[in-house]
């Protein structure tokens, strides 16, 4: 589930349309493309994974027999699978990666007690093609949820071509968003990681780095502010201890909206302003290090 209230599109329109007349902005806005080289002699192109996070290209890839062998040498009951939210693609011609969602059946709470609901849990799963065989499992403990709590968590969405790191090691990527079940509360975060494997172990190289946000509030009809962050990844052709670097694009966009209402004397109000930002994620030998940055830069 995506959380794309028209008052965001509206919002991120609106900039992609002023980018025209923006052109000649402060050197310390200008973002740089992140697949085109400037030098009058190109460099490697580099590749792009995605300019925005809605650009995204899933795996549609699902074997629901393998899936059954893997439940099985998981020991887990294959009705306790939530099949929709299962995502998988092929790591090599002999194995393939899962990202399985369950249902932990919790007790009905007492009179009194605060009712959570079931407990759903996220696992990665490299398993072997022929027999399920389960080569490497993990369970992410920061995408497990209640169904009755104040967030949730959408299906984890395996991106459909592996990304190439260095010469010799492919990657997975994975995009999960974390929303909130409010109509009035407009929060959502969607998380980009990247998995390697080593035959033996599974490794997060990069975890949870957001790429898209949106945070604000509204009176549920026509009165709200919003902020929002969308990115853009590619991977560089320059390396850093041994893996390439990742460069990121940043727009922060905000909105504030009001509804005219004379009795009052509030005036219809509409204004939206962007700011753009660069990164450069670089391999520190264990991982692609970043500081989390969940500080906003209107609200």
């Amino acid at each position: 589930m995506k959380i794309k209230s028209y008052l965001i599109i509206s919002g991120i329109f609106l900039f992609f349309s002023s980018c025209g007349k923006n052109e000649k902005q402060s050197s310390d806005e200008i973002t740089p493309t992140l697949a085109v080289q400037t030098d009058s002699k190109p460099k490697a192109v580099e590749k792009l994974i995605f300019k925005k996070s809605e650009d995204i290209v899933p795996s549609d890839l699902l074997n629901l027999s393998l899936l059954r062998k893997t439940a099985e040498n998981l020991k887990i009951k294959y009705s306790s699978i939530k099949t929709e939210d299962v995502s998988s693609v092929n790591y090599n011609d002999k194995v393939t990666f899962f990202v399985i969602c369950t249902i932990n059946k919790t007790e009905k709470a007492k009179k009194g007690e605060e009712n959570l609901g079931n407990f759903y849990e996220r696992r990665y799963v490299f398993v072997n093609n022929e027999d399920g065989k389960i080569l490497a499992e993990e369970i992410d403990d920061n995408l497990g949820y209640y169904e009755n709590e104040g967030l949730r968590v959408s299906k984890s969405h395996i991106l459909k071509d592996l990304l190439q790191l260095n010469e010799t090691t492919s990657a997975i990527a994975i995009s999960t968003e974390v929303y909130s079940n409010s109509r009035v509360v407009m929060y959502s975060e969607e998380k980009f990681t990247i998995v390697t494997f080593d035959g033996k172990q599974i490794k997060k190289v990069l975890y949870e780095y957001p790429i898209r946000m949106a945070n604000g509030d509204s009176n549920g009809s026509g009165t709200y502010q919003i902020e929002t962050l969308e990115t853009g990844i590619s991977v560089s052709d320059t390396q850093t201890n041994g893996f390439y670097d990742l460069l990121v694009s940043k727009v922060f966009t905000y909105e504030e909206a009001a509804e005219a209402d004379p009795e009052h004397e509030i005036e219809q109000k509409n204004d939206l302003k962007f700011k753009k930002e660069f990164q450069r994620l670089k391999y520190d030998g264990n991982s692609y290090s970043f500081k989390k940055d969940h500080e906003n830069r209107f609200l």
